[in-house]
C-alpha cells in the first residue's frame, strides 16, 4: 500500500476511538527505539504501555488532533503549548511504578529542549508493528501538514524515523540525552509553508 493509496483512510479520532488509540501506541512502541530504555523488561513495558499511552491518548483527543489511518497508524499533533495533563505526576508514578524516574527524566530533559517559538508539535507518530514501512507515516504527515501556516516541531528517536522526517521537510537541530547515560533525542523542525 502506497502512502497515496492510505491517505483516504485517514480520520480525526473521537473519545470513541480512545481504546483503538491506545492500542496502536503501546504496540508501535514497545519495541521502539526507547522502551529498553524506559522499561528494560520488555513483560513490565507490556503491563505499563498501555495505561500509560491511554493517559495520553485521553490528553489528546480532547487537548489536541490524533489523526487515525485505519486501524493500524496515529499521529498525535498538538497547537505548542498543550494544556497539562491533570494529576499527571501521581498517575505516573502509580502507572510507571519502578520505571517512574525515568518516564520523569524524559519529560524533563523533553521540556528542557521544546522549541521556544510557536510551533504545531508532532508527540507521536505510531504504526502497528507489520505496517511499518508501508506509507502509513507518510501518509499522516502528509496529512498533518495540510494548511499547516507555522513550523512543526519534533523528537525524533533513531536513524529510522529521523529519514523519515527528513524526507518530510524536518530538518535536524542539535540532539541532546535524557540523562547522562540515556538514549539520544534528535529534535526536529520543519519550516512554515510558503
Amino acid at each position: 500500500m502506497s502512502a497515496a493509496e492510505t491517505t483516504t483512510g485517514i480520520r480525526r479520532a473521537t473519545a470513541g476511538d480512545l481504546a483503538m488509540v491506545t492500542g496502536i501506541l503501546a504496540a508501535a512502541f514497545q519495541d521502539g527505539d526507547l522502551a529498553d530504555w524506559l522499561v528494560p523488561d520488555p513483560g513490565l513495558r507490556r503491563g505499563i504501555y498501555p495505561p500509560y499511552f491511554g493517559m495520553l491518548a485521553a490528553h489528546a483527543v480532547t487537548h489536541g488532533r490524533v489523526d487515525l489511518l485505519e486501524q493500524d497508524a496515529c499521529a498525535v499533533w498538538y497547537d505548542d503549548p498543550a494544556p497539562p495533563i491533570e494529576d499527571y505526576d501521581r498517575r505516573l508514578a502509580f502507572i510507571t511504578r519502578p520505571a517512574v524516574h525515568r518516564f520523569r527524566a524524559l519529560d524533563q530533559a523533553m521540556q528542557e529542549h521544546h522549541l521556544c517559538q510557536p510551533h504545531a508539535y508532532l508527540a507521536f507518530l505510531a504504526v502497528v508493528p507489520g505496517r511499518q514501512s508501508h506509507g502509513y507515516g507518510s501518509a499522516l504527515l502528509a496529512h498533518g501538514h495540510l494548511g499547516l501556516d507555522r513550523p512543526a516541531f519534533l523528537e525524533a528517536t533513531g536513524p529510522r524515523n529521523r529519514a523519515l522526517y527528513a524526507r518530510h521537510g524536518y530538518r535536524p537541530l542539535d540532539p541532546y540525552r535524557i540523562t547522562v547515560d540515556g538514549p539520544l533525542l534528535h529534535p526536529m523542525l520543519r519550516a512554515r509553508a510558503r
